[in-house]
């Protein structure tokens, strides 16, 4: 833990630690984006060309859209904060280390 003031501390190995663990849910995001992505348009005509097909396209197609722009800014979102929660933590380590460097000796 690192005393950045009298009243402020901060669990410099959580945050590494929440840092970790976002950026293995980012992994699992964009192994599930990208296995949706393949599936998807493997079986983009999967409604056929008849009425079958239009429905398909009317009824299922919109919802797989919306989905996958879900999982775009999934992907996204949790691996910016995994990236940004692990700087924070560095920069809050670095700024102890730098102001225990310099501090006056007892």
């Amino acid at each position: 833990m690192v005393a950045v003031s009298d009243r402020v501390y901060v669990d410099t190995a959580g945050l590494t630690r929440g840092g970790l663990n976002l950026g293995q849910w980012s992994s699992t995001a964009n192994r599930l984006a990208a296995h949706m992505r393949n599936v998807t348009a493997t079986y983009r005509h999967a409604g056929g060309t008849g009425e079958m097909g239009e429905q398909f396209d009317a009824n299922y197609r919109p919802g797989a859209e919306k989905a996958m722009e879900f999982l775009s800014m999934l992907e996204e979102a949790v691996g910016g904060i995994s990236e940004k929660t692990l700087l924070a933590g560095k920069k809050f380590e670095d700024t102890d280390d730098e102001a225990n460097g310099v501090a006056p000796k007892e």
